[in-house]
């Protein structure tokens, strides 16, 4: 007697799926391969046509973006540093300024960071004047968007108008509508008759005029970089020499060198682990570890070129990432660092700035070449490029806490939002769509060794002129490498050896 269960065939529940019988037997399935190949690269296709990774551009900067300072502990917050000395702070997710410091500096804009107090509305913005050598440090309400205070605004033009708590816009001194407290209901439209926004903006202008700064520090020397001290009240400032300073003293804690070096320092940054680490790269093509317990510095090695950004990895302590002016980017690890670790080249200008992701995983870099590309750290040729026809050279990039964006700061005057994956959907996703982008990755994944998803997946349409230098680029060194071969073949034998290009980054270590 054949007998057969409903409950095999039928769904247990009116909203759960109907099961479905498949028998895996191979020779059941003689097509099974083919068929996958053929949806991962419909998979491929899809991903290329819907990658669109540019989100927005936040302009309002009078000059040159030159410095970006992101705030470790917030998603939507990032300042930017001007040629013409004006910091700009945003708000990423209102993608409007929340404050501008009009005259915060003479000159140019050095470096930007935030201090390192636990509670949002405590912290402040340092910055570094690359041309007065002042080192101030701001506080203001308007740096902590989202304060859910209700006495703060009883009795206000604000407070009325608003409806009930639950559906009350939140505000903060400055006058900035809050983050946690966006209403996609209302109208940010800075012509509307109605004039609440502009308010709002009016408020904040004067608010940025009028502000003072909590603490001024002054040095002989312009600042090119500073950082701050992960949990401390302590932060490096990079200029002839490397100072530490305490943000409760008006003078330097002490001065760092390596010997009797003359050297200017281009940019420094503090182990984010190893938080007594600290880490710099001089125009003298140098690269020096210091110990701020000691006060001293404890190696240091000459490069073949001068390194432009430097960044410690977040997951691996002795990594670190250094940004070079010979257009590659070298990965090191402090405890060998007679040569490099890995070399990622595809930038054919000087790479000016880069910034490890939260992950560790990944990373992004920015371009004279007016490029931001993107790289995993376990492979040489980046993943992905971005560029617009109206991007100009590159000075800064930074990935946002979350790893989901990566900004880049440029002589146009806008600092730009990227998506960190282009293809990736904004918004809600259901969890039938989350599992069809799943299965699509898993399927690229699966086939992406073969040549015709591997081709479509690496292919990357950028401008003339950067297809033209890479194509020079790659004719120079194909006929330096040529040179090389015949002075080895005419010289003595055991005399020229060839040797790995690891090992000609690295000039000498110095201890």
């Amino acid at each position: 007697m054949i007998s057969r269960s409903l409950d095999d065939h039928m769904p247990s529940s009116s909203t759960s799926p109907h099961p479905l019988q498949r028998n895996l037997a191979p020779h059941l399935h003689p097509f099974q391969k083919p068929r996958e190949y053929a949806r991962a690269l419909t998979a491929v296709k899809m991903d290329r046509m819907f990658a669109k990774p540019f989100v927005d551009a936040l302009g309002g900067h009078q000059d040159g973006v030159y410095c970006l300072g992101k705030d470790s502990r917030r998603v939507g917050v990032v300042a930017g540093g001007g040629g013409d000395g004006e910091v700009i702070v945003h708000s990423l997710t209102l993608r409007r300024p929340l404050l501008k410091i009009p005259h915060a500096h003479k000159g140019m804009v050095g470096g930007i960071c935030w201090t390192s107090e636990s509670h949002d509305g405590q912290r402040g913005m340092i910055t570094a004047g690359k041309l007065d050598g002042t080192i101030k440090i701001w506080r203001s309400e308007a740096f902590a968007p989202g304060i859910r205070d209700k006495e703060l605004f009883q009795g206000s033009e604000f407070a009325s108008g608003f409806g009930s708590a639950g559906h009350q816009q939140h505000l903060d001194q400055a006058g900035a509508i809050g983050e946690n407290g966006l209403d996609m209901d209302v109208d940010f439209d800075e012509e509307e008759e109605g004039g609440g926004l502009n308010l709002d903006f009016a408020k904040r202008d004067k608010l940025g005029e009028n502000l003072e700064p909590k603490m001024v520090y002054t040095n002989k020397n312009g600042l090119n970089g500073i950082d701050h001290h992960r949990t401390d009240s302590v932060f490096a400032t990079a200029s002839n020499t490397v100072q530490i300073w305490d943000e409760n003293r008006s003078a330097a804690l002490s001065n760092l060198q390596f010997g009797s070096s003359l050297e200017t320092v281009n940019q420094v940054k503090f182990n984010q682990s190893e938080t007594n680490v600290l880490a710099s790269v001089g125009n003298d093509r140098t690269m020096c570890l210091y110990d701020i317990r000691t006060g001293k510095a404890e190696r240091r090695i000459v490069m073949q070129f001068v390194s432009n950004d430097i960044s410690w990895c977040p997951t691996l302590p002795t990594t670190m990432l250094l940004a070079s002016e010979d257009h590659n980017l070298y990965t090191f690890d402090i405890r060998n660092l007679n040569s490099p670790s890995q070399i990622y080249k595809g930038h054919v200008g000087g790479v000016m700035g880069c910034d490890w992701s939260p992950t560790g995983e990944e990373f992004v870099s920015g371009s004279y070449d007016r490029t931001v590309r993107l790289w995993n750290r376990e492979s040489g040729k980046s993943r992905d490029v971005y560029h617009t026809k109206r991007m100009q050279r590159v000075f800064d990039v930074t990935y946002t806490p979350t790893a989901d964006f990566v900004l880049s700061a440029s002589d146009d005057g806008n600092v730009r939002i990227w998506k960190s994956n282009a293809s990736k959907k904004l918004g809600v996703v259901s969890s039938k769509e989350r599992q069809a982008i799943e299965h699509r990755q898993k399927l690229v994944e699966r086939y992406s060794a073969e040549k015709g998803v591997r081709s479509i997946k690496d292919r990357r349409h950028v401008p003339q002129s950067i297809h033209n230098a890479t194509k020079l680029k790659r004719d120079m060194i194909e006929s330096r490498k040529v040179k090389e071969d015949r002075r080895r073949e005419h010289s003595r034998k055991g005399r020229e050896k060839p040797k790995a290009e690891r090992k000609k980054a690295v000039i000498v270590e110095q201890k």
